[in-house]
């Protein structure tokens, strides 16, 4: 088993490395999501020496810093040239997930022992195999470069590194870097840093507290050009991005949404995407209940410091709680929880290997050649995860806007990396448009924008149930999306 999961491991990186050789159509289609489309447009216009903007004149800071930098630094590489940057960011994408494969097999291994060697191979298989990979890592967002990041500080937090001021130093860039990934990952640095506090109230609280200040000071020192910028240039240290999504409520829905996510993270390999129905959330907690049952029959556990799970199980308890409460876009969750998948890739087959040998070819072979029916499928951009609707929000454009008109939209990502002059409305990028919330006919009025396409959602939400009051008309619709033209007087 152990020389077919390192084999079908490395088929699937190659596949995955493949994504960037699609055709042009393919590239612009799944799995990069709405939000995905709006750094890399940000990565482009940063490559192309138009600053830290989403239009080429509107600085933002709705977007997550490191990986669009790094993305951007892939369309320089293409010289600005659209196709090109895309097909250099899946190339990075892809390397991105392969570190973490070998990262996530390492740390399998660690906890298997050297007389077990399947897991670390089952569990590169595995982080390459997973059915949610796929959707959440090349989607031009920072989930994959997260989870590569984490699984490296994990790592390293395993070694031997207190004491060693110039080790405890590079835990701390690790953990500024995944700030500048995911800004709320300052929260499991905390975390660590509180962990280490408990920790010296048993070996020496002096020495713990001096390490607390060479790795968390070190994280801040990394992360504070972020932290400085959305200060000095928007006031406040949070992007707009989440500003816009705040809403403080208690709501069953939100409850449902986050419970889903959490189950979908706990068990990465079972996802379908836009399919996902009642036969999807029923065997994923069945895996997760025969899982469980295999666990507590063989009493098995993981053995050495479990230090890091704990902090990252500590540090997402209070992020599950403070989105669950505070954002209403509860679509996201399954995002951003996913950082908890880490200890499905590391333990699961640890846990196979000792308590259900048998079962580790079958399952680890099915889930190789899953992927990679879904992989080749992909060169024909068809994917069980769903096409993007927002094309039909472009093509309505493109059919009745002349060129160089300005278009205002709430989720404005997939129209304003396709197409110049297109304003954002929601806020996620464009800080300008928060202040106009309940009044976004007005704001428009004022920027002499005569367009508006969305979706009906967003249609009632910035024109009103009647837009017509307002002076807006319909032009078009294709589904669930509509095209307003401003009335002039």
């Amino acid at each position: 088993m152990s020389r077919f999961a390192t084999f079908a491991a490395l088929t699937l990186a190659v596949l995955y490395m493949a994504l960037a050789l699609r055709p042009e159509a393919a590239l612009i289609g799944t799995p990069i999501a709405e939000d995905g489309w709006y750094a890399l447009t940000v990565a482009r216009n940063v490559a192309l020496d138009r600053g830290i903007t989403i239009d080429g004149l509107t600085w933002t800071n709705g977007f997550q810093p490191l990986f669009t930098f790094v993305a951007a630094a892939g369309f320089a590489l293409a010289g600005g040239d659209t196709i090109g940057g895309l097909r250099v960011f899946f190339v990075l994408a892809a390397l991105v997930h392969v570190a973490g494969a070998l990262l996530v097999a390492h740390l399998a291994q660690s906890y298997a022992g050297k007389e077990d060697r399947i897991a670390g191979p089952l569990a590169a298989l595995g982080y390459l195999a997973a059915i949610k990979a796929y959707n959440d890592f090349y989607t031009g967002l920072e989930t994959g470069l997260q989870l590569m990041l984490y699984a490296a500080i994990w790592a390293w937090h395993r070694r031997d590194w207190r004491g060693h001021w110039p080790r405890e130093a590079l835990l701390g860039v690790a953990l500024g870097l995944v700030v500048l990934t995911r800004i709320d990952a300052a929260v499991f640095v905390a975390a660590l840093c509180a962990d280490e506090l408990r920790r010296g109230l048993r070996a020496g609280l002096p020495d713990a507290i001096r390490r607390c200040f060479v790795v968390g000071g070190t994280a801040v020192i990394v992360s504070s050009p972020w932290w400085l910028y959305n200060a000095l240039v928007f006031g406040h240290p949070m992007p707009t991005s989440g500003f816009a999504q705040q809403e403080t409520l208690v709501s069953l829905d939100r409850t449902l949404s986050a419970l889903w996510a959490l189950a979908s993270v706990a068990m990465p390999w079972i996802f379908a995407g836009a399919h996902e129905d009642r036969w999807a959330e029923i065997a994923r907690v069945a895996a997760l209940a025969a899982l469980g049952f295999l666990v507590w029959r063989k009493k098995w556990r993981p053995a050495g410091d479990l230090g890091f799970p704990g902090v990252l199980l500590a540090s997402y308890a209070a992020l599950v709680f403070y989105y669950w409460l505070t954002f209403f876009a509860d679509w996201f969750y399954i995002r951003y929880f996913a950082p908890l998948s880490l200890l499905a890739f590391v333990f699961v087959p640890v846990i196979l290997t000792r308590v259900a040998p048998k079962a580790v070819p079958v399952l680890g072979g099915g889930a190789a050649a899953v992927m990679a029916v879904l992989l080749l499928l992909a060169w024909k951009n068809w994917t069980p995860f769903g096409a993007s609707a927002h094309h039909i929000q472009v093509e309505l454009v493109e059919d009745f806007v002349a060129p160089g008109e300005l278009v205002a939209a709430g989720q404005s990502g997939t129209l304003g990396f396709l197409r110049d002059q297109v304003v954002n409305i929601d806020g996620k990028v464009n800080p300008a448009a928060l202040a106009w919330r309940g009044q976004m006919w007005n704001y428009l009025d004022k920027l002499g924008i005569d367009w508006f396409a969305d979706s009906t959602w967003y249609v009632e939400t910035y024109l009103g149930t009647d837009p017509e009051k307002v002076g807006w008309h319909l032009v078009a619709s294709r589904g669930d999306f509509r095209l307003y033209q401003r009335v002039k007087e």
